[in-house]
């Protein structure tokens, strides 16, 4: 039976291709092109083609994005990597430090956050801010891997496959160090991590046409690319670029732990998702190591993918600042003013610093906030109402999301007490969240006195750190 559904499956899309006004079989990218959405907003637009000084560019024809978002350091910092271009794509150069032609301009003029998605949304000014400018003539070395996927899905654009591949061996700077890999259900080093361009490109021209296989293990290949930046120098930006369909039939990793494994490592991935892509985690990767994710449906897209990144990584404006404390979503406006331009132009990103992310298991994540009460009282404290508010929007923005509240205390006292004590802080959460929205069926709560702790009762730091509200993701 399934095999008479699968062979009818395939009957019926190849009567609708034929149908198109060809009897003409399509394969790889031109089948991609057929069943793709051209209207998709994940498929590429300004791509980088070159560079043009301020002074020679249309100011009227500008346009501006935010090109990676960096928030692992938060709250001490968020790092932004922008770009200007023209009409035509070209990099505006000449707008920012220590490249700036006219000192008495200051094209990056402000920096507003947005704090909240849905919940008490308010503003934030961003009073001081850093921007540098940094060029190809900068000199920025980088350790790059380049895996591609090598599953049976894909072997019907291996020619593309090899010619792109090629193309981001070729744009490699003398300085740079490039390891090659590809995968299906299995990972398979084509080229290990090494400068001379040659030698890289007659090692792939040797092993390209190998191991092209079954299944597609893509979560467990970035796993095992991680471990190629293990003996390289940490202080040399580190980047993982994965071109696949994201059809993970295979893989054992978990993209939670990837994910921590690639920011532990300062590994920034760069995901490109092949035509009708299972992309979540793709998306995924890219955006919480900060990376960028594509999408691409033909092979001049995908070249011009590859070109992207790596003109990318040459050319930006790198801005740093102090955030607002706000363990939640933040939407960012950097605001740029070009003399003899009427208006504003506005690069927008955005971050989210919750705790509570897309890739959570339910019943088995939990997380802390800090959440203070009096002294031997179940009253919140009027500084974490903030928190809250947090909270709330958090469980706003994410409609499925069920919360379980569970309050916590350290060993002063007897066991009945702080369990009473317990159970009522994290009733007094439990009604602070329904009190701003947040449905009952959504919640409960629990108390646990001091039978979990999680560090040593002994010194006072240990018994604060066990004087805690924890939430248990029941669902999301």
């Amino acid at each position: 039976m399934k095999k008479l559904v699968l062979f009818l499956s395939i009957l019926v899309i190849g009567i609708s291709i034929s149908g198109c006004g060809s009897s003409r079989r399509l394969t790889g990218f031109e089948l991609q092109n057929e069943i793709i959405d051209p209207t998709d907003t994940l498929l590429p637009k300004m791509l980088i083609t070159g560079t043009i000084p301020i002074d020679s560019a249309d100011i009227n024809k500008l346009v501006v994005d935010i090109f990676r978002t960096e928030w692992d350091k938060y709250p001490d910092t968020i790092r932004l990597y922008a770009r200007v271009f023209d009409s035509l794509g070209r990099f505006v150069t000449n707008m920012g430090d220590p490249h700036r032609k006219d000192p008495n301009i200051k094209y990056f003029t402000g920096i507003t956050e947005w704090l909240g998605k849905i919940y008490n949304k308010r503003i934030s000014e961003i009073p001081q801010f850093t921007v540098r400018e940094y060029g190809n003539g900068d000199s920025i070395p980088y350790n790059l891997s380049l895996n591609i996927d090598y599953s049976g899905s894909m072997s019907g654009v291996k020619e593309m496959i090899f010619e792109a591949t090629e193309l981001f061996t070729d744009l490699k700077m003398p300085y740079d160090n490039l390891a090659i890999s590809s995968f299906n259900k299995d990972y398979h080093l084509k080229v290990p991590m090494m400068s001379d361009k040659k030698t890289i490109l007659s090692l792939y021209k040797i092993k390209r046409n190998q191991n092209f296989g079954l299944f597609s293990s893509v979560l467990d290949a970035v796993d095992n690319s991680i471990k190629l930046f293990e003996n390289t120098d940490s202080t040399v930006p580190r980047v993982m670029v994965i071109f696949s369909d994201g059809d993970d039939n295979y893989s054992k990793s978990k993209i939670g732990d990837l994910i921590e494994k690639a920011r532990k490592e300062q590994i920034h991935i760069f995901t490109i998702g092949f035509g009708y892509a299972q992309d979540d985690n793709l998306q995924y990767l890219a955006k919480y190591t900060g990376g960028k994710y594509y999408k691409v449906r033909n092979k001049e897209e995908l070249l011009s993918v590859f070109r992207e990144i790596y003109m990318s990584l040459r050319y930006f404006y790198y801005i740093t600042y102090i955030p607002p404390k706000f363990w939640g979503f933040h939407k960012v406006f950097v605001h740029i003013n070009v003399p003899g331009r009427a208006d504003t132009l506005n690069a927008i990103t955005d971050y989210d610093t919750s705790p509570l992310y897309d890739w959570l298991e339910e019943g088995k994540t939990a997380f802390t906030r800090p959440i203070l009460f009096d002294f031997n009282k179940a009253d919140i404290k009027y500084e974490s109402l903030p928190v809250i508010d947090e909270i709330v929007d958090a469980m706003m923005s994410r409609p499925q999301l069920k919360l379980e509240v569970q309050g916590h205390t350290d060993n002063i006292g007897t066991i009945e007490y702080n369990q009473t004590l317990s159970e009522l802080r994290a009733k007094a959460v439990y009604d602070a969240l329904i009190k701003s929205g947040i449905e009952p069926t959504r919640l409960r709560y629990r108390g646990f006195g001091m039978s979990v702790p999680v560090e040593s009762n002994v010194t006072e730091e240990g018994r604060t750190k066990n004087r805690r509200t924890q939430f248990l993701v029941l669902a999301r």
